[in-house]
Order: C-alpha cells, then sequence, then structure tokens
C-alpha cells in the first residue's frame, strides 16, 4: 500500500513541474549580430540585445584592462607574473602553470588569446588589479563606461556563473573599442599560433584560417553557453564586426559566423563614417585642473575618491591572503571554458567542416581578391579540342598545379585557332561526355570586378594548393549584379562528393570557397 501512495506522489510531483528543468536552463542560448566598422550600422541583429552567457568572450575586456595598463605606463611587457595558488587552481582551458611559477605580460596575453588560459586571466587579474575581486570590480566599471549596458562580470576568465552574462551587442561595443582604443595592441589577436617553453598552442579561433579576411577576435565555450565568436573580417574598403552567440559546435558556430558575414557584405558602406570610440585614450589623456600657488587644491568627496579608485588601478600587488581552491578528479564540462577542441559532447572537433549549401550564399560578393599578393596570370595555351562550356580540356604536358583560367568568350576564341577546326557538334559531344564523366558540380572562391582580378585569384589559389588542385579546370563566369559587370572565379569538373571534399581542403589552407552545382 505504502509503495502504491509513494508511485502516486512521485506521478503528481512530476505532472505539476516540481523537477521541471530550470527556466535558467531552458533558456535560448543564440544569438548574432552584425555591425559596419565603417558606418556603425547594425546589419544583422537577431536577439542581439538578450542576455547571454559570454564563456571566454570575457577575456577580451580582460586584454582591454591589460592594455589600458601598458599605455598608461603602469604595466610592461616584460613585467613578471607570478601564478597564484588561486589561478593554478581554476578548471580548464590553461597553461597548468604551478603556484609560484612565472610568466611575463607578452606571454600572458598571448596565451589569453590563443589558448584562452584561465590560470594565467587569474594571475593577470591579481597582478592588475591586487586581487581578482577587486579586478572585476574594475572590468565592470570599465564595461558601463563604453556602453555595455547589459553586461555584469563575475571573473577575468568566463567560467561559469549563472550573474556572468552579457549580449552580442555589448560584446561587439568591446571588439570596436578594442580597435579603436588600442590599434596597436589589437594586432595580437590575429596569432595563429603561441610558443612557450617547446609547446606550441594553436588559436581556438579558427576562423582565421578558414575565412579570407579576418584578422581576429576571440572564441568562448561553456556547457551553459554554447560556442560563441566574434569576429572582425576586412574585404577591400569593407569592415565587418560580427558576433554569434550558443553554436551547437564549433564547425556549426563558424558556419553561420561566414554566411552572415557574407551575405552583410553586400550591404556594407565602403567609406569610413563612424568616428573611433577613444574613450579610454581621451580619459588618459585628460589635463589635470591647475592649481592655485596660494591655496591647497579642492579637496574631493569621499564618494569621488571612491569612484576614482574603481576605475583607476594600482599596479603594486596587494598583501592579500589567497585560499586556494582545490579541484579533485576530472573537471565537468559545465566548468570549462573555450574548450574548442569539445564539440560539447566530448567528441573531438577536428573533422573538416561540411561545405556550405548554395542556397546559404544565394549572392555571390563582388570583393576584392585574396588578401595575399597575387603572381600574373600566365598566358592562356592553346589546345585541341572545342566547348560550348566555359571549361579548359586538360592536356598531356599540363603542369601540375592545374590549367590556367579562361573566360566563355576568350576559351572559345582560343580553340577556333588554325590547329582546331573539328565541326561544332564533336565539340559538342566531347563537352559532354567530359561534364559526365567528372561532374557537374564547381567550387567557387569569389566573384570580382575584372576578369584580370578573378584569374589572379585563380592563379594564387591553385598555387597554394597545386597538388588538391592538379588537372582541375578553372573558369571564370561572367555575370551581372546590381547592373554591373562581375567574373565568378571557380574551379569546376566535380562531382557532388569530391566538391565538397576539395572546398573543405581549401577552406584549411585560409581559402574561402562554396559549391554549386554547374550554372
Amino acid at each position: 500500500m505504502f509503495r502504491r501512495v509513494l508511485a502516486f506522489a512521485l506521478l503528481f510531483v512530476a505532472l505539476t513541474g516540481v523537477f521541471a528543468v530550470p527556466a535558467t536552463a531552458r533558456a535560448e542560448k543564440h544569438a548574432a549580430f552584425v555591425i559596419d566598422a565603417n558606418s556603425g550600422a547594425v546589419l544583422r541583429n537577431d536577439d542581439g540585445d538578450a542576455t547571454r552567457h559570454p564563456a571566454s568572450l570575457t577575456k577580451m575586456m580582460t586584454l582591454y584592462l591589460t592594455f589600458e595598463m601598458i599605455e598608461s605606463g603602469r604595466l610592461k611587457m616584460s613585467d613578471m607574473i607570478t601564478m597564484s595558488k588561486r589561478g593554478a587552481s581554476v578548471a580548464p582551458s590553461k597553461l597548468d602553470l604551478k603556484p609560484g611559477e612565472q610568466i611575463s605580460v607578452a606571454d600572458a596575453i598571448k596565451a589569453l588569446v590563443t589558448k584562452s588560459a584561465n590560470d594565467v586571466a587569474v594571475a593577470l587579474a591579481e597582478k592588475i588589479g591586487g586581487t581578482e575581486t577587486n579586478f572585476v570590480r574594475l572590468m565592470n566599471a570599465r564595461a558601463r563606461d563604453i556602453g555595455m549596458t547589459k553586461t555584469h562580470f563575475e571573473n577575468p576568465s568566463g567560467l561559469p556563473n549563472d550573474d556572468h552574462v552579457s549580449t552580442a551587442r555589448d560584446m561587439a561595443t568591446l571588439a570596436l573599442h578594442l580597435m579603436d582604443d588600442y590599434p596597436r595592441h589589437y594586432r595580437v589577436f590575429s596569432t595563429h599560433v603561441f610558443q612557450y617553453r617547446g609547446k606550441s598552442y594553436r588559436n581556438h579561433n579558427t576562423m582565421l584560417n578558414t575565412f579570407a579576411g579576418v584578422d581576429g577576435i576571440k572564441t568562448g565555450y561553456t556547457r551553459a553557453s554554447g560556442f560563441n565568436l566574434v569576429t572582425s573580417v576586412h574585404r577591400g574598403k569593407r569592415h565587418l564586426i560580427g558576433v554569434v552567440f550558443g553554436g551547437r559546435t564549433a564547425a556549426k558556430r563558424n558556419a553561420e559566423m561566414r554566411t552572415l558575414l557574407t551575405k552583410a557584405f553586400t550591404r556594407a558602406s565602403t567609406v569610413k563614417t563612424r568616428k573611433p570610440m577613444l574613450l579610454a585614450r581621451a580619459r588618459d589623456e585628460r589635463k589635470p585642473a591647475p592649481r592655485h600657488a596660494d591655496r591647497r587644491p579642492p579637496q574631493p568627496a569621499p564618494s569621488q575618491v571612491a569612484e576614482a579608485e574603481s576605475r583607476e588601478t594600482p599596479i603594486h600587488i596587494f598583501k592579500v591572503r589567497h585560499v586556494p581552491i582545490v579541484t579533485k578528479g576530472t573537471t565537468p564540462a559545465d566548468q570549462t571554458t573555450d574548450m574548442e577542441g569539445l564539440d560539447g559532447s566530448g567528441a573531438p572537433d577536428r573533422a573538416p567542416e561540411p561545405a556550405q549549401p548554395a542556397a546559404a550564399f544565394a549572392t555571390p560578393v563582388a570583393f576584392a581578391p585574396p588578401s595575399e599578393p597575387m603572381r600574373p596570370a600566365p598566358q592562356p595555351r592553346m589546345v585541341t579540342g572545342t566547348t560550348g562550356r566555359p571549361t579548359n580540356v586538360a592536356v598531356s604536358d599540363a603542369p601540375r598545379r592545374g590549367l590556367p583560367p579562361s573566360t566563355l568568350n576568350a576559351q572559345a576564341w582560343a580553340l577556333q585557332g588554325p590547329a582546331n577546326r573539328a565541326p561544332a557538334q564533336y565539340g559538342q559531344a566531347r563537352m559532354m561526355a567530359v561534364r559526365a564523366a567528372a561532374g557537374n558540380y564547381e567550387v567557387q572562391i569569389g566573384a570580382y570586378g575584372s576578369i584580370a582580378d578573378a584569374q589572379r585569384a585563380l592563379v594564387s589559389v591553385q598555387d597554394r594548393a597545386q597538388q588538391l588542385l592538379a588537372g582541375v579546370a578553372s573558369v571564370t563566369h561572367p555575370a551581372t549584379k546590381n547592373g554591373h559587370q562581375i567574373f565568378r572565379a571557380r574551379f569546376a569538373g566535380f562531382n557532388e562528393d569530391r566538391a565538397t571534399s576539395t572546398c573543405t581542403a581549401l577552406r584549411r589552407k585560409g581559402v574561402d570557397c562554396f559549391v554549386m552545382a554547374g550554372d
């Protein structure tokens, strides 16, 4: 009888929702925000003002305060930071420095950018603020200063805390301030590899290698936040800042960011009209009020002193007794931050990212070619055979890096030379046979304003991926976009599977691309 009553009681409790998942666990993690860094216009806002957990994006503010101290002369790159017991005890990701070991400020900055080391973030906070608690107070004060209206920090690393929140808009604001206030230091966010004590730490931000024009800035992950990312990208005179919160995996988060930025570039301004956010520089350069020789300057009120102390940081270390927090056993997955090697389920996130469908990039963008210098395109070779389609025909002595690019008209003109008088019917039949054998899918690397730019881009990519593109036809498709002539640069003659694997391999080499069925 007792068991039956207990069973009914448990059923009643379950139905009334007492054991329901807490609201915070059910809360939506996703948000997306894109801003034009030239004009300040918001180009995309999907819950960009909703509070989310920033995870290791927090370290952007930790670095902002570090750059502030360096620029004010109160901290040097060569200064040494001593790892405390508190810092050594925090959860990964970290460098695993032992209490008492030291690291320079310069190396600490790179460790935060690449490895997203939580132990180093704590040690750096203690170096600047005297205590981690005091440093967090400075973080929140500076967040208010620069207009991060919905952000509240609880630690310098981004480790899980229910009250540690921000928004996609606020993180975009912080990114802009890092660029505007400290442009010399901002360049560190483009660091690909950090070398320390004989080990190499690759930057968790793989967008640096997979999307043309990216120059930073930061990734983050906890179970509560999902996979987060702030990205800055320049193409030609256009400059965008994108923020994505709550990705299910790093790969899916990156794919969403690529789609958002590609679409936003079609509306991006090429003229810089936004005024730089030089709040920190203006604050540090304010001149003191003149003193009167015949009297003491007016003394500030106690409230003003407290406010000043909350905004300006002494460089000396306070004598504070640290209480170590000792962790035992393995660290739970929800107590880690920026573990970009995991997709949230514990599986390695090293598999190639899938090529994006054509629908995600429906509008090709006419931007400048990839940022690296392009070599002049070689002169097209005369080959035998005819074709009714813009593709090249491989010859026996073709170079291993692939075939030279061409346009439909140029290719047709070249194939009508004296050495080639085959009937049009034969050429059409051969073209159909080549397409049937090779495939009707193409890999597009960009769209350009001239044939020369498109050809230079194709040749550059061929040089960077010689083995991958050996014997692959390169073509430029002329098209019209918004009344302007553009030329789409593609590699042709793939089946669907090979096109997808080729594009994935190109992305690993830093070449932005996507797969399309042949026009």
